[in-house]
């Protein structure tokens, strides 16, 4: 399965000639085009993960498309495409989709204030290979078994402590960097130097990915 980094938290796997792709955005980068998508995966309703514009782009050359969000992305998506292939999940739901099996875990995105969920989050494991927390430090128990860990690495909601220790919880085989798009190049190589050392520790592999850049996993 092969796995290209798009911008911020955007992510495409593509296997056997079929795609999904999560929280797909535009910030500084242009979206790729992107034809063969079978599954597109919102983890949650924030604009820096859900720009209905580009999934209305998307969806223009993969018509056939399934959505997955949590319920209040789900509705935010039907309100402003009208779309209705939309599947509502949440934390303990299993799918298969376009060739591919997703097992859902959590529910609600981490605080940023202390004592208040700022909305609903779904996390995923793709192929028992891939786990995508979102905006959580949420996992589906693997029992160490999680080979390829998407990592939020900066946000309102982190602390490089609590990061680590989440990695080091999750004992991923390949630890890849998401939630960067709020950091300069300074900020970036600070980030992934802290991130790498972690994954030294644990005997993983680091994969700092740009934009368009893709691995084998």
């Amino acid at each position: 399965m092969k796995l290209t980094k798009l911008e911020h938290s955007g992510v495409v796997l593509e296997k056997d000639g079929k795609k999904l792709v999560f929280d797909p955005v535009e910030f500084a980068a242009t979206l790729p085009e992107l034809k063969d998508v079978e599954v597109i995966i919102i983890t949650h309703v924030h604009g820096d993960h859900l720009q209905p514009e580009r999934l209305s782009a998307i969806l223009n050359d993969n018509p056939s498309a399934r959505i997955f969000a949590p319920a209040d992305a789900a509705e935010v998506i039907a309100n402003e495409l009208g779309s209705t292939n939309i599947t509502i999940v949440a934390g303990g739901d299993s799918e298969e989709a376009g060739g591919f099996k997703l097992e859902f875990f959590s529910k609600d995105h981490a605080s940023v204030v202390a004592g208040k969920i700022p909305c609903q989050n779904i996390g995923v494991v793709v192929d028992s290979k891939l786990t995508n927390p979102g905006d959580s430090f949420d996992l589906l128990e693997l029992n160490g078994a999680v080979e390829t860990l998407l990592v939020p690495e900066v946000a309102p909601w982190t602390k490089m402590s609590e990061t680590m220790e989440f990695m080091k919880l999750a004992k991923p085989q390949i630890v890849v960097p998401v939630h960067d798009g709020l950091l300069s190049e300074m900020g970036k190589t600070i980030y992934d130097n802290l991130l790498r050392g972690t994954c030294e520790s644990m005997d993983a592999q680091f994969a700092s990915l740009g934009v368009g850049e893709s691995i084998d996993i």
